[in-house]
């Protein structure tokens, strides 16, 4: 059996185990589940659908702008659509690997080498697991109390000074490790070094800047499906909410996130005195919402582009190669320098 297949059926293995599980564990009514779907208010759910577009446009901006700091001129239209494609693919793919089909898009259409367009994507990624695991860890710590009873926001700003040390702590180490004979031979350091400095750079403050408009309409949209529901719940409760729920769907142990997203979120509003039926309804419109309708757009944009499967295939030797460190256009750089 292939590898693949595999990979499905473990992934639709635990998509069940976790399920079944949550509901050994929970009271679940479906009258009342089926309740609080019917009094849902329409229009809020519509706006919803409407900050799905724009968070997956202001996103595919930074990307671009990532692209035109390494000398890529990529149109916005062209950025966007290749955004959208690899956000349909990413939601099929553990750990949302996927979403490097970007790479793909941009050597079809731009002469960008692999490396520069790799680099890009894999910093595009950073910005986004950056600003989850900074609000996420925020919220863990809030929701536990590690440091008393302090509102949420001065919890964000704690990790916000943490998080702004580690990553200058990293750059320095990096730097170090790559001066040592020994580690300086690892290209898969080198890479690393060159893109992290796409996001402590002068230029990533641009990037940073976009990354927090993207959150605010992000947390602003899932506030909506809140509203749609008739639960009153302040921004920072949403981000903290938000942010944890992602970060555990991004674990490649199920089937685009279901059943990690309902076992968070009905852990999580839990703590608002919420029952499970309100957040297994919150867990479905926000799917319905983010995933499924972001989903459909990808679609439309990927068949209208299909990406070259010749590129797919030499860009995945190419990024075997600069794992194992057989990268001839890397051993090419180094040896420049």
């Amino acid at each position: 059996m292939k590898r693949k297949t595999w990979s499905w059926i473990i992934k639709i293995a635990g998509t069940v185990l976790i399920l079944v599980f949550l509901f050994s564990r929970i009271r679940f009514d479906v009258s009342e589940f089926t309740k609080i779907l019917l009094s849902l208010n329409p229009w809020y759910f519509l706006l919803s659908l409407c900050g799905v577009v724009i968070i997956l446009g202001v996103k595919s901006y930074r990307w671009k702008y990532l692209l035109a700091g390494e000398n890529v001129n990529y149109h916005p239209l062209r950025a966007f659509s290749a955004y959208l494609a690899s956000f349909t693919i990413g939601i099929v793919t553990p750990g949302r690997i996927g979403e490097i089909a970007r790479l793909y898009y941009v050597r079809e259409e731009s002469p960008v080498d692999f490396y520069e367009a790799f680099k890009t994507v894999i910093a595009d990624r950073v910005f986004d697991l950056s600003a989850l695991m900074l609000l996420g860890s925020s919220g863990l710590l809030y929701y536990v109390k590690a440091f008393g009873n302090l509102p949420g926001y001065v919890y964000g700003l704690l990790m916000l000074g943490a998080f702004l040390v580690l990553y200058f702590l990293v750059w320095f180490l990096i730097n170090r490790m790559l001066k040592m004979k020994f580690f300086g031979r690892f290209h898969i350091l080198r890479f690393i070094r060159d893109s992290w400095k796409l996001i402590i750079d002068g230029r990533s403050l641009v990037c940073w800047l976009i990354t927090v408009v993207a959150y605010l309409v992000y947390f602003t949209t899932a506030g909506w499906i809140f509203d749609a529901l008739h639960i009153s719940m302040s921004f920072m409760d949403v981000a903290f909410i938000l942010s944890i729920m992602s970060l555990v769907t991004i674990l490649p142990i199920s089937i685009a996130g279901f059943g990690t997203r309902e076992a968070s979120l009905v852990f999580l509003l839990a703590q608002y005195g919420l029952p499970a039926e309100t957040a297994l309804s919150f867990s479905l419109l926000q799917f319905l919402a983010f995933f499924l309708w972001g989903s459909l757009i990808g679609t439309v944009a990927w068949i209208m582009k299909p990406i070259s499967l010749k590129l797919v295939k030499e860009d995945s030797i190419r990024i075997w190669q600069l794992v194992i460190g057989k990268d001839n256009e890397l051993n090419n750089r180094i040896s420049g320098e």
